[in-house]
């Protein structure tokens, strides 16, 4: 489908389906429009960064082990990431996590002790992803002749994020491209191909072996590989490395 600029009389391609509001005088704005007017912005921003920037962790959002919590905790550090969906993770303050949430299974009903008893995988990811919480319920207002139960509506929507970890070994990161400069026809104008679409929010932070000591479970802090995680360089790292490499005094 394609539509007319009336500026430049040129066709434009609405196949991407984002639209916004196109306010008029004497216009009635429902809340339906000014969800539209936001998402129009948030999904330019979300393409932007996928097309543009890729996903992966920016920078911090170490996994460290936290010893003064117990065997099984460890500390995600601050950091900043964009998910595959082209979502912002940020987290602006160390936060706690147990381990013992993925690697903990229900007690057996028919076994003598109704503990829980700790799966021991060969390693666990721990993942971050993008996540919203509604916050600051107000009372709505009431509606005919005032006969309805008093309700209430959240009216704020914060940005966050969610962690886990489940059994496994982290997802390698697909190849990257081949560069212009890598194509054996100089004269090649072929691009770089698309991003492919999104399968999976969850950005894998780090692999941790887990070992058995003394008949318990624990973390080696060696064991933690902070390097399996995918990768986004920044602009300004990307200029700082070209500044070192090519246009310092030598």
């Amino acid at each position: 489908m394609a539509c007319v600029d009336t500026l430049s009389g040129t066709s434009l391609d609405t196949s991407a389906g984002f639209e916004r509001v196109r306010y008029f005088p004497r216009q009635l704005l429902t809340a339906d429009d000014m969800r539209l007017e936001q998402e129009y912005f948030r999904d330019k921003q979300r393409r932007h960064n996928r097309f543009l920037h890729g996903w992966g962790v920016v920078w911090g959002l170490e996994v460290r082990l936290d010893p003064d919590r117990g065997p099984l905790a460890v500390q995600i550090c601050p950091g900043y990431a964009l998910g595959p969906c082209g979502d912002e993770i940020y987290v602006p303050e160390a936060i706690p996590f147990d381990l013992g949430t993925c690697l903990r299974r229900p007690a057996d009903p028919c076994a003598d002790s109704l503990a829980a008893t700790i799966a021991m995988p060969p390693a666990v990811v721990v993942s971050i992803r993008y996540a919203e919480c509604q916050t600051r319920p107000l009372r709505t207002l009431q509606a005919g002749c005032g006969c309805d139960d008093t309700a209430c509506e959240y009216s704020r929507i914060r940005d966050g994020f969610d962690v886990r970890c489940r059994p496994g070994t982290a997802i390698p990161p697909s190849p990257i491209s081949p560069g212009i400069c890598e194509i054996e026809d100089a004269r090649a104008t072929a691009a770089p191909a698309p991003p492919a679409p999104p399968v999976d929010p969850w950005v894998d932070l780090a692999q941790i072996s887990v070992v058995p000591a003394n008949g318990a479970v624990s973390i080696d802090p060696a064991k933690i590989d902070n390097g399996v995680r995918r990768r986004v360089y920044s602009s300004a790292m990307i200029q700082q490395q070209v500044i070192a490499c090519c246009c310092q005094a030598k």
